[in-house]
């Protein structure tokens, strides 16, 4: 799991290497989520509108600044997560008998953060998972809302070309714009207290 993770975020800052951007802003239309880069303006189609809470198993922020999607999170659908716990309570540690179901089931979240806001609410769980694990503590959950995204198009600004054929096959999977996120404990989430 740990591993997909750190493929993702290599894959991600790969990408951004090769299109060449810097920070970024996000703009919303009826029907697109357009990140502005320093170079680029990355097209995204708006799709279906998604709420969850996932139980947090890794992820990380992308702090180079040519990444367009800033936070990848790897999350179990707490309902998955609380049939799982139903025979097997441990089955977020590694040494469960649960842990591969657990593994099997989690979703990787390429996050464009609505605003500041969600992005530091994101950074924020990903903290305290961490600090969690490290010092034994409860397991995190993070509700979030928003919209499925699918990429449309990258467009080279200065020279108005479209380079998305260009792009390899991996970007063209499904991103997620979050417009609302909030930490929950584990344990709450577990037993329906949220």
């Amino acid at each position: 799991m740990y591993k997909r993770v750190r493929f993702l975020i290599l894959a991600v800052a790969l990408i951004s290497l090769l299109i060449g951007c810097s920070t970024s802003d996000s703009t919303v239309t009826s029907d697109e989520v357009i990140v502005k880069t320093g170079q680029m303006d990355v097209y995204f189609k708006r799709g279906s509108s998604f709420e969850g809470t996932y139980m947090v198993f890794g992820g990380g922020e992308m702090n180079h600044p040519n990444a367009y999607a800033k936070i990848i999170v790897c999350g179990l659908d707490i309902r998955i997560a609380r049939n799982i716990a139903a025979s097997y309570p441990d089955f977020y540690m590694c040494k469960s008998a649960g842990a591969p179901m657990a593994q099997r089931s989690t979703q990787d979240f390429e996050i464009v953060p609505a605003n500041s806001g969600v992005h530091k609410k994101l950074k924020k769980t990903l903290a305290l998972h961490k600090k969690n694990i490290n010092e034994g503590g409860d397991q995190v959950c993070v509700r979030i809302e928003g919209e499925v995204l699918r990429l449309k198009s990258v467009i080279v600004r200065e020279l108005n070309q479209d380079i998305t054929h260009e792009l390899p096959p991996q970007v063209h999977r499904d991103y997620y714009y979050v417009t609302s996120a909030e930490i929950i404990g584990g344990k709450d989430a577990l037993e329906g207290k949220m």
